[in-house]
């Protein structure tokens, strides 16, 4: 009998020793056709690092935007300028929160100042971004995927695959703030699920890619002290849902106890020059940009509203899933608060990542909500306009190459054409 057992676990081990070698195999080949295989064999061991190898792929085939003012240009710039700059460590590290410099932030700076030591490739600048990033999304993703037992069908298959893009890979455009979102979002969910506090280190951590995550930092040490107040949650997200206009002042002055550096940052935010910059961008948005974001918000409304009212029983019988809507509605109604701000409404971001996963774990809990015909007709379409509008925004920053492409044809063959515009040309 011990042999039998010697035996079957000599064999799983090594059954286990060549599943890693087939998808390391499987990876050299073809990237993209691995993490397709990686969603259907969701709970093998492999399969988030299968998605992680993808992201970093994803960084080795990226097309750094030239065009429009893209965050990748200037990182790419401001990356060749440290590569062939005197800097040491010790002056970099003299900038960090300092009056008069720009440096609030820390992540960014020390992979540029690490890397440009190596090389002044901006290439390998987004590798080592979706190297950082792919590992908090692809850890986000499956932890997600862990907690509706991987039920992908129908209505949360496409409510999953919106959770994808919320926050995508591509994304490493906009490295520092999408960075801490999912930094963010990697600590906080344990601890609103599970009850980890360990992991509000990580929602700490944050801060460090983006100065502005004090913001959702600040929130969740409210939550951590209020605990659950649904009630008072969802009034104030009501309540905030209707602002239309606060002055500007009126921010600053209420924000004057932050440090000066911090406070000083912000307030180039709020300034009319940057005002006057996102209204012209804004105004040069096309037309379903603008309607994708407006109707996720109306999605979320409907996330909120229907779960609170059709299912108030179990809301009283699954603790975690309360304590998540909870939290969702008071960053909602901070992010109300922060959108009348120029750059402030991209914190709903943020919150979607919340909201999504809720509204998943519910369903797979109590089905029968998602199979409200007036859910369906609602929220379909907007989600169906939401995920297109974020494929599109995502063809400008690869290529074919990342889609049917290897590591070995992608280093050989070099391909900067955005897809968006290689299907122009063919159509």
């Amino acid at each position: 009998m011990m042999e039998q057992e010697s035996w079957n676990k000599a064999y799983l081990a090594k059954f286990s020793q060549n599943e890693r070698l087939y998808y390391l195999i499987g990876y050299l080949i073809w990237p993209f056709g691995l993490t397709l295989e990686a969603f259907r064999q969701w709970e093998k061991p492999w399969s988030k690092n299968a998605f992680w190898l993808f992201c970093i792929f994803f960084g080795f085939t990226f097309v750094i935007a030239e065009e429009g003012g893209a965050d990748s240009d200037r990182y790419a710039r401001d990356f060749i300028e440290y590569a062939h700059s005197g800097m040491k460590l010790k002056d970099l590290w003299g900038l960090f929160y300092v009056v008069g410099s720009d440096q609030t932030d820390i992540v960014v700076p020390l992979v540029m100042f690490f890397l440009s030591r190596i090389t002044d490739n901006p290439a390998a600048l987004f590798v080592i971004f979706a190297l950082i990033s792919g590992y908090f999304y692809s850890r986000n993703t499956w932890y997600v995927l862990e907690r509706v037992n991987g039920k992908l069908r129908g209505f949360i298959l496409l409510l999953f695959i919106t959770f994808l893009l919320i926050n995508p890979i591509w994304n490493i455009n906009g490295f520092r703030f999408h960075l801490a979102s999912q930094i963010f979002l990697f600590g906080t969910l344990p601890y609103l699920l599970e009850g980890k506090k360990k992991y509000l280190i990580w929602s700490g951590v944050s801060v460090l890619a983006h100065f502005t995550f004090l913001l959702p930092v600040a929130i969740l040490g409210m939550f951590v002290l209020l605990k659950n107040r649904t009630s008072i949650y969802l009034i104030f997200f009501i309540v905030t849902a209707f602002f239309r206009e606060i002055e500007m002042e009126w921010f600053q002055s209420n924000l004057a106890f932050l440090p000066k550096v911090i406070f000083a940052e912000i307030s180039n935010y709020m300034s009319e020059g940057y005002a006057e910059f996102r209204a012209d961008i804004d105004e040069e948005l096309p037309w379903f940009i603008t309607y994708s974001a407006m109707g996720m918000r109306w999605t979320i409304y409907v996330i909120i509203f229907s779960t609170m009212y059709f299912g108030r029983d179990l809301l009283k019988e699954r603790s975690e899933l309360k304590t998540l809507l909870s939290f969702s509605l008071l960053f909602y109604g901070f992010v109300n608060i922060a959108s009348l701000i120029p750059s402030g409404d991209r914190f709903a971001t943020v919150a979607n990542t919340f909201v999504i996963p809720y509204f998943m774990i519910f369903l797979v809990t109590l089905p029968r909500i998602g199979e409200s015909l007036l859910i369906r007709i609602i929220s379909f379409p907007l989600l169906m306009l939401f995920c297109a509008v974020q494929l599109r925004i995502g063809m400008v920053f690869f290529g074919i190459m990342t889609l049917i492409g290897n590591p070995f044809t992608a280093a050989f063959y070099s391909d900067p054409v955005p897809l968006i515009t290689q299907l122009k040309n063919l159509f």
